[in-house]
């Protein structure tokens, strides 16, 4: 009898073992390059740590040296959940379906400015002249760089990638370059006497920011999960630090229909394609 009731127990537990371990799996969150590994680390971890206390789901954080890495994995599908550019999401929504779960309030806009003395005036002024951006596939080069492909001037521009915001407006206060690219927020965000130095020329069509996304296979209820507890972290004064170094102030529900479909207009790769 003892022997039955051993074995009885034991086909239990083998039943119970590998359901534990469906509900422990880890999911891997994959972050776009937009600074060093170590500075990327110290802004997310904390935040994915307070995520996990609030899902009960376990994520390792992966990071990029390169922004060809990032786009690499994305397109093969490999992260469980991201954050990235609005325009990568819309490259690979349409490639691996990813399903925009939240995002920040702040719609984004590529801004385009010159030095407040610059004879530069108008567009046409650029024509010949550099200007600076931060990558080729940051959003306010994108933007900025599909904003003026669709004016009706010819320009010959030569463009020069510095790394950063803060180098661009290095680049441009200096006079090393005619003219640079950085995001509305970021320029409001300025103090006020680097403000007056300067003069903004355009601002691109305003879109919504980065998102968190998610895979289809990552189950509906951990997607539903991770959006509710970022939510949640927005309205509790002991967590709403975390969210400001990753990018998600104010944090809202994202849709892709509402959000990002309409970047489907952009050729990205054509857009990107060499740099």
């Amino acid at each position: 009898m003892k022997t039955v009731i051993g074995l009885v127990l034991l086909l239990l537990l083998m039943a119970v073992l590998p359901a534990q371990g469906a509900e422990q799996k880890q999911y891997v969150f994959a972050v776009l390059p937009q600074r060093p590994p170590v500075t990327m680390h110290t802004n997310w971890r904390p935040f994915l740590d307070q995520l996990e206390k609030e899902t009960g789901v376990s994520f390792k954080l992966k990071l990029y040296e390169t922004m060809n890495q990032f786009e690499v994995e994305l397109k093969n599908g490999v992260p469980d959940l991201t954050f990235s550019t609005p325009y990568q999401l819309m490259l690979v929504h349409r490639i691996q379906h990813y399903r925009p779960l939240v995002r920040g309030s702040h719609l984004l806009a590529g801004t385009l400015i010159t030095r407040a003395d610059s004879p530069i005036k108008e567009l046409s002024d650029l024509n010949n002249k550099q200007i600076a951006y931060v990558g080729s596939r940051n959003v306010c080069s994108l933007s900025l760089r599909q904003t003026l492909s669709k004016q009706n001037i010819m320009l010959n521009m030569k463009e020069v990638f510095v790394g950063s915001s803060s180098n661009v407006y290095k680049m441009v206060l200096l006079g090393k370059t005619d003219a640079g690219t950085v995001l509305n927020v970021d320029f409001d965000a300025q103090p006020a006497d680097v403000k007056a130095k300067l003069r903004v020329l355009l601002i691109a069509p305003k879109i919504a920011p980065h998102p968190i996304s998610a895979h289809p296979r990552v189950p509906k209820q951990v997607q539903q999960a991770v959006a509710d507890a970022v939510l949640q972290m927005a309205a509790k004064p002991e967590t709403i630090p975390l969210l400001k170094p990753v990018q998600l102030g104010k944090p809202v529900p994202a849709d892709y229909d509402r959000d990002y479909k309409s970047l489907e207009k952009l050729d990205y790769d054509a857009m990107t394609k060499g740099i």
